[in-house]
């Protein structure tokens, strides 16, 4: 149970306080001004720096909802990935059709070079595959052109491949079979890759253009019939494609969707709705992370704890409306006294704030809290044509953490200093671990 002085007398003996209880003229203050919460949201927990002086993104629990590049950069993912099984499949079926055909004995040169070609080919796209997260890490845009560029010679390879053989021996086994064997893969690759937008026209296309320019050329009866009903097949893929990256986009979509309603929900969860800093949940959650990055790093650690002055006078004189107004300002106030980023402000419970300073000694913690007594003390709020100024008394604890050592501990030690501080005197400071008559420092008014 923290400790509290819990008298709301104008004149507080046991404390020795004087309450300014009294209505004061002082100039005015919005009092819906927006806080700095609102303008500059804090992530749960602060981001550490990395070795390249950014920061990492926040350690929420929920997903960080994708953008539209990193979708991009999915999509170019997922088609590698599906791509992968056919990478090698062109070379071993062109080598299964040609020797069940008896196409060797009468081309080698077409079988054995292509066999070779495809192979080569196949390689490249297997190696290009295995470095693409890596590439697209670095160059997203020219590692997309790239496999895409892959994808489609691949399939212009094959579509020639397939003319050359319609060309070559037209009406004939390999002919037939490698105009089956296209058509499936068209369908397969169709189905696989429909939902890449770069690929989902070019790939097919690159595939049965070369097909129609063969037959074209050579105007057999069986070519035109084959070409007719080609067309029919173009007007099946086109449906089924548009079908292929519907049901994936709205996916992924949906996906982002859920993603970001889940970080909304956790972000609400870990904000105070009065004063919309963090709360007591998220500074928990701040402190376990703080303290086992200091335990790693060997850095000091501080807390602060902050309480407003006879607030419950407050509230009595003014009303509870005008209480949430004044809490509104104060928070405002704390993290405008802050100087960094990575510094945490959060309300810890009722008319109390918490503070936490990483890699903060002693003697910053101080002029931290200097400064915000003095923030606290610059506030100034209207109740109707009334004006009051409010005060706040601040314990300071530092601690270099380990892992032998509780962070509970730095929290308890702050708390005991705010005690001192308000047996001190209030509006004012005081040192953890040390005689607050010789460490706490008082702001004259």
């Amino acid at each position: 149970m923290l400790r509290r002085c819990t008298s709301d007398a104008p004149d507080c003996k046991k404390c020795g306080a004087q309450v300014a209880a009294k209505r004061v003229e002082i100039p005015d203050v919005k009092r819906d001004a927006p806080s700095q919460w609102l303008e500059h949201p804090q992530p749960p927990p602060q981001a550490e720096p990395d070795a390249t002086g950014g920061r990492r993104p926040a350690l929420l629990r929920s997903k960080v909802p994708d953008s539209d590049t990193e979708l991009a950069v999915r999509c170019v993912l997922d088609t590698a990935e599906r791509a992968s099984t056919a990478t090698f499949i062109y070379p071993g079926i062109w080598l299964a059709v040609t020797l069940a055909t008896h196409a060797a004995a009468s081309w080698p040169w077409l079988v054995w070079g292509n066999v070779l070609g495809l192979g080569l080919l196949a390689v490249v796209r297997a190696r290009y595959a295995r470095s693409l997260p890596e590439l697209l890490r670095q160059h997203p845009r020219r590692a997309e052109l790239g496999f895409n560029a892959l994808s489609l010679l691949s399939a212009a390879y094959w579509g020639c491949l397939t003319a050359a053989c319609m060309w070559l021996a037209p009406l004939q086994p390999l002919a037939w079979t490698m105009l089956m064997v296209t058509a499936g893969m068209v369908a397969a690759g169709n189905t696989m890759l429909g939902f890449n937008p770069a690929l989902r026209y070019p790939y097919p296309i690159a595939m049965l253009a070369p097909v129609v320019v063969a037959e074209a050329l050579r105007p057999l009866p069986a070519h035109l019939l084959v070409m007719a009903l080609q067309c029919v097949f173009v007007a099946y893929l086109a449906r089924s494609s548009q079908l292929v990256h519907q049901d994936y986009w709205e996916g992924r979509h949906a996906r982002r969707l859920a993603e970001q309603q889940a970080r909304e929900l956790e972000l609400a969860s870990l904000t105070d709705g009065l004063t919309q800093v963090p709360n007591r949940m998220h500074f928990d959650r701040q402190l376990t992370h703080e303290w086992a990055r200091q335990c790693r790093r060997g850095g000091h650690l501080s807390v602060l704890l902050v309480d407003l002055d006879h607030f419950k006078n407050i509230n009595d004189s003014f009303g509870h409306p005008f209480g949430d107004t004044c809490l509104q300002a104060v928070a405002q106030a704390l993290q405008e006294a802050c100087g960094r980023s990575t510094d945490f402000v959060a309300r810890y419970g009722g008319e109390e704030f918490v503070v936490l300073l990483p890699d903060t000694d002693t003697r910053g913690a101080e002029r931290v809290a200097l400064q915000m007594l003095a923030q606290v003390r610059e506030l100034v709020l209207r109740s109707e044509a009334l004006e009051v100024r409010v005060t706040c008394s601040i314990g300071v604890a530092t601690v270099t953490p380990r892992h032998d050592k509780r962070a509970a501990d730095l929290v308890q030690r702050a708390d005991n200093a705010l005690y001192a501080a308000k047996h001190g005197g209030r509006n004012r400071l005081a040192l953890a671990d040390t005689p607050s008559d010789a460490h706490s420092s008082t702001m004259s008014s």
